[in-house]
């Protein structure tokens, strides 16, 4: 017997549950359409390969520029609580009220209104909040940094921190457009960033120095928030359903789970994070440069392949033999994912070092900042697998509407880690990455025995 979380029918929060979305005239017919999913799967993993592209050369100009030095510490330790929101918001907004904003004939579905307006509202709360207390925030991402970095990063924050509501609004609009099966725009958004970011840096650095990257992603986020809004504008003028607004409570209440399963694996990372900087200088910079190269299979593995499933499992019920078919497209990619990112990512940790030097060591990034890199590669590589495989199952099983085991195994992956990271001391940086591995791993274990068994009770 599942959990009252884990039906559909008994969210345990104030909205009613949308209507589910099909292209089919039979929504409960169980066919889910492999063609549709695999245009989907092609656009937004062509948009996110331009999207890792261009943070490939975002990357590659921090560390000709700065390197691993305390200017980079800084600027990685001031990105990550953004970079942490932009992550939790992605994955709250898009699947917690993508099926709210789903509609065949309009009853029941929410309006964009409805949920920009008490997001918009949060996050300008939380720009408030880092603004006044951007020090501790940045102490709790990177503990290890010297008091010159400190202060750097203190104020880098502060200023990224007016990027907060402009990506918060943005993955509105986003949520509302992948609901309609508009994957391309939404899909760009990291792409624009990290262009607008590089620009901002070539042209700027000589006059303004690191703050040249914090200006030009927040012209990119508020870019792009523009180009959401008029694209879904069109859609939004023939929406129809419940137009009430909904309270801040209300909103985070919503997709509480799928909030707190997103806070989970965000916290998880900046565990490792602050653990890696208590190794000394340059430890932070390497980590972010390592976690980008590790995200390249992530970011084109799990996202097109869990994406374009989100309107066709969201639109099977979970009673009967109609539910066997959205369980055995999940095992399906399950199987496929963890094969290829199995392959992606021992080839990455075999040729750590020869990769890393060809793509950064130029400028101020020596042999040194290498030899860091490649190490975080060798030890988070595992971790970054069990996570991928979590995150994955996650998500397939948020569009089918079970939410709680998702959450609870994100909370234990995060409970193994921060355990193993307290306990272990900073003298083997080979083990940086073992709290995240055994706690992603269990996550993993966890959510493949809950798919096992919902598959054998279908």
């Amino acid at each position: 017997m599942s959990p009252a979380w884990d039906s559909p029918g008994n969210h345990r929060h104030p909205l009613p549950t949308a209507v589910k979305i099909s292209d089919s005239p039979d929504p409960s017919s169980g066919e889910i359409s492999q063609a549709r999913v695999l245009r989907g799967s092609l656009v937004i993993g062509g948009a996110l390969f331009a999207a890792q592209l261009l943070g490939f050369v975002r990357q590659l100009i921090i560390g000709y520029l700065l390197g691993t030095s305390g200017e980079a510490d800084a600027l990685s330790a001031a990105m990550a609580p953004v970079e942490a929101w932009w992550t939790v918001f992605a994955v709250a907004l898009i699947f917690g009220f993508g099926p709210l904003f789903a509609e065949r004939r309009g009853a029941g579905a929410y309006r964009v209104a409805s949920v920009l307006w008490p997001v918009t509202q949060l996050s300008a709360i939380a720009t408030v909040v880092f603004v006044l207390f951007a020090r501790p925030i940045l102490v709790a991402f990177a503990p290890g940094l010297d008091e010159q970095a400190t202060v750097l990063g203190t104020r880098l924050l502060q200023v990224f921190s007016l990027s907060l509501t402009g990506i918060s609004a943005s993955f509105v609009y986003s949520s509302f457009l992948f609901s309609r099966r508009r994957f391309l725009i939404p899909s760009l958004q990291h792409a624009t960033v990290n262009l607008v970011t590089i620009l901002g840096a070539l042209v700027l650095y000589e006059y303004w120095g690191v703050y040249a990257f914090a200006a030009g992603y927040i012209v990119g986020v508020w870019l792009q928030l523009l180009v959401n809004y008029l694209c879904a504008r069109p859609l939004m003028a023939r929406q129809t359903g419940d137009g009430s607004r909904l309270t801040i409570r209300q909103a985070v209440m919503a997709p509480g789970p799928i909030l707190a399963q997103a806070l989970a694996i965000e916290a998880n990372i900046a565990v490792t994070r602050a653990y890696a900087s208590t190794f000394g200088l340059g430890m932070t910079a390497a980590f972010e440069f390592g976690f980008k190269l590790l995200r390249v299979p992530a970011a084109l593995l799990v996202i097109p392949l869990s994406q374009p499933l989100l309107p066709e499992l969201a639109g099977h019920p979970d009673t009967g033999s109609h539910y066997r078919e959205p369980l055995r497209a999940t095992v399906r990619a399950t199987w496929l994912l963890a094969a290829l990112t199995a392959l992606a990512l021992i080839a990455m940790v075999i040729v750590r070092r020869p990769l890393v030097a060809l793509l950064f060591e130029r400028g101020e990034f020596g042999e040194s900042s290498t030899s860091a890199v490649a190490l975080i590669l060798l030890t988070y590589a595992p971790a970054m697998f069990g996570r991928m495989i979590a995150d994955f199952l996650s998500r397939l099983l948020f569009a089918m509407g079970k939410m709680r085991v998702p959450a609870l195994s994100a909370v234990a992956a995060l409970v193994i880690n921060l355990v193993i990271c307290l306990l272990l001391p900073s003298t083997w940086p080979e083990l940086i990455g073992l709290g995240a591995m055994l706690g992603f791993l269990a996550a993993a274990f966890l959510l493949v025995r809950y798919v096992g068994e919902l598959r054998r009770n279908a």
